[in-house]
C-alpha cells in the first residue's frame, strides 16, 4: 500500500508539472487572449481573414482595430485588407482586457507600367542630362537598366544620366525586371565651325546632272543644308531638291548655305560634253575584302579617246552597298554577291557588273603525321578539316591518298588503312586551291620517342 500511494502521489505531481509547462496559466479572474497567425504578409488589395482562442470564464466580445488605416484595415469579422505599402499592427481588443496582436507587412504593387519622364531630348555634345523612369503608384520593385542604341552619340549610366558624346541621333531605353520597357530618342547637337562643298572644284560636261556633297568641320556637325544657290542659271541650274544641272557652257559661283548659319562656295565650270563615255571593265570578280580602280575613258565624235574631257566630273554609285562600295572609282568588295558599279558623265551612264566571292583562304586539319603498327591498321582514323573563313562560298573539300597499298580516305575525311607498311600522305583541298596534308606511316616498330 505505502508503495502504490507512493506511486499516485508522483503521478499527480508530474500532471501538475506538465499542466505548468504545457498549458496556458490562468490565476483567479486572469483572461488569455491568442491570435492566429501572428503575422501576414500581403499585397494591396488582397484580404486575409484572421483567428483567435479566448480563455477565459465568460464568453466576451473582442474587437479588431488597426494602427495604420494607410497600410491595411480590418473588418469587425477580423478581416484584414491590404491598403498601401508599410507595416502596421491589428489589435485584438477583449471586454474584459485581454489583448494580442498581429504583425501586417503590406508589400508594393506588381509594376504593371513603366514610362519615362520625357519621349526626346536635346542636348550639345559634352552637356549631361537626366531620364526618370516612372512606374505606376506603390510599385514594388523598380529595379531597371538602361541602354543606348549609340554611345557615341549619347551615352546613360545606371541612373539614367545622359552624356552627348557625338553629334547625331540615337535612342535610350529602360527596361525593368518584369520586362517592361520604355524609350527617349535623344538629339545630341554640334555646331559647325566651318563647311566645305565637295569636291572644290568641279568641271562637268553641257547636259550633266549631279548632286555635290557638304563636308563640315568638326565632322560630327549636326548642321544641316537648307539651300544651293548659283550665280549663273543660264549655265548652271539648280533645281528645289540641290540637284544641279550643267545647262550651257561657262562659269557660275556654287554657294550652299546651313540651317546654323554656315555657308560655302565653289565655282562649277560647264564644258562640251564628251560623245561617249564607259568604264573598264564593264564585268569583274573580286575577293571579299579586296579593291578594284574602275578606269572611265571618254570619247570624241571620232571615237577617239577623248582628254580634254578627262577631268570631268564623275558620279559613282552601287546597287548594293552591302556587297560592294565605290568612292572615286575604286571599288570595295565587302560581302559575297552581286552589283552594279555606275558611273554618270556629262549626262551619259555606264557600269561594271560586279561579282564579290569568298574564297576558302586556308585549310587546317586536326591531325598532321602519325606513325601506326601494322597491327593496329584495323582502327580507322577520322580527320577534321577547319575552313578560313568559315563562311566561304564553297566549303566542299576533295580528299585524296597518294598510296592506296597503305591508306584510303573518302569524302568525309575517314581514313582507312589497308595494311601495308609505308607512308601515305591525305590531301583535302579546296576549289580555291587552299589545300592541308595528313602523313600516316604504318610501321613494325615505332621511332624512338614515340608510345603505341
Amino acid at each position: 500500500m505505502k508503495t502504490a500511494l507512493g506511486k499516485l502521489t508522483k503521478l499527480i505531481a508530474a500532471l501538475i508539472i506538465g499542466t505548468l509547462l504545457f498549458a496556458p496559466m490562468r490565476f483567479g479572474s486572469e483572461d488569455y487572449l491568442y491570435a492566429h497567425p501572428r503575422s501576414v504578409r500581403m499585397n494591396p488589395g488582397d484580404s486575409y481573414p484572421l483567428s483567435y482562442r479566448l480563455e477565459a470564464d465568460a464568453p466576451q466580445k473582442v474587437s479588431y482595430s488597426t494602427t495604420n488605416d494607410a497600410v491595411a484595415t480590418v473588418s469587425e469579422a477580423g478581416v484584414v485588407t491590404g491598403v498601401g505599402p508599410g507595416s502596421a499592427q491589428i489589435r485584438l481588443d477583449a471586454e474584459n482586457g485581454a489583448r494580442a496582436t498581429v504583425q501586417i507587412q503590406v508589400a508594393g504593387l506588381r509594376a504593371s507600367t513603366l514610362a519615362l519622364n520625357t519621349d526626346s531630348i536635346t542636348l550639345e555634345k559634352g552637356q549631361i542630362t537626366g531620364l526618370r523612369a516612372i512606374f505606376n503608384d506603390k510599385a514594388d520593385n523598380t529595379l531597371v537598366r538602361w541602354h543606348s542604341d549609340d554611345e557615341s552619340i549619347a551615352r546613360v549610366d545606371a541612373i539614367g544620366r545622359v552624356s552627348g558624346m557625338g553629334g547625331g541621333d540615337t535612342r535610350i531605353t529602360v527596361t525593368s525586371k518584369d520586362g517592361l520597357t520604355a524609350s527617349a530618342d535623344v538629339h545630341v547637337h554640334v555646331a559647325g565651325n566651318a563647311m566645305r562643298i565637295t569636291p572644290e572644284s568641279v568641271t562637268v560636261g553641257m547636259g550633266t546632272y549631279l548632286r555635290l556633297g557638304t563636308r563640315y568641320i568638326p565632322s560630327d556637325t549636326t548642321d544641316q543644308v537648307t539651300h544651293w544657290t548659283s550665280s549663273n542659271e543660264n549655265v548652271l541650274r539648280v533645281q528645289s531638291d540641290g540637284t544641279l544641272f550643267a545647262a550651257a557652257e561657262g562659269q557660275s559661283i556654287l554657294a550652299v548655305f546651313s540651317r546654323d548659319g554656315l555657308s560655302a562656295s565653289t565655282i562649277v565650270t560647264v564644258d562640251t560634253p564628251a560623245a561617249d563615255f564607259e568604264i573598264s571593265p564593264a564585268a569583274a570578280t573580286v575577293d571579299r575584302g579586296n579593291q578594284l580602280t574602275l578606269e572611265p575613258r571618254f570619247f570624241d565624235a571620232d571615237g577617239n579617246v577623248d582628254e580634254d574631257s578627262s577631268s570631268h566630273y564623275i558620279t559613282w554609285t552601287s546597287s548594293d552597298p552591302s556587297v560592294a562600295t565605290v568612292q572615286d572609282g575604286v571599288v570595295t568588295a565587302v560581302a559575297s554577291g552581286t552589283a552594279r558599279i555606275s558611273a554618270s558623265a556629262d549626262g551619259r551612264i555606264a557600269s561594271c557588273s560586279l561579282k564579290v566571292q569568298t574564297l576558302v583562304e586556308e585549310v587546317k586539319l586536326n591531325l598532321s603525321q602519325m606513325y601506326v603498327l601494322r597491327e593496329q591498321t584495323v582502327i580507322p582514323i577520322q580527320l577534321e578539316a577547319e575552313l578560313v573563313p568559315a563562311d566561304a562560298d564553297n566549303t566542299r573539300l576533295e580528299w585524296s591518298a597518294d598510296n592506296d597499298l597503305v591508306a584510303t580516305v573518302n569524302q568525309r575525311g575517314l581514313v582507312t588503312l589497308t595494311g601495308g607498311y609505308g607512308t601515305a600522305t591525305i590531301v583535302a583541298k579546296n576549289e580555291s586551291g587552299a589545300q592541308a596534308q595528313f602523313v600516316v606511316n604504318v610501321v613494325a616498330e615505332l621511332p624512338d620517342g614515340l608510345e603505341g
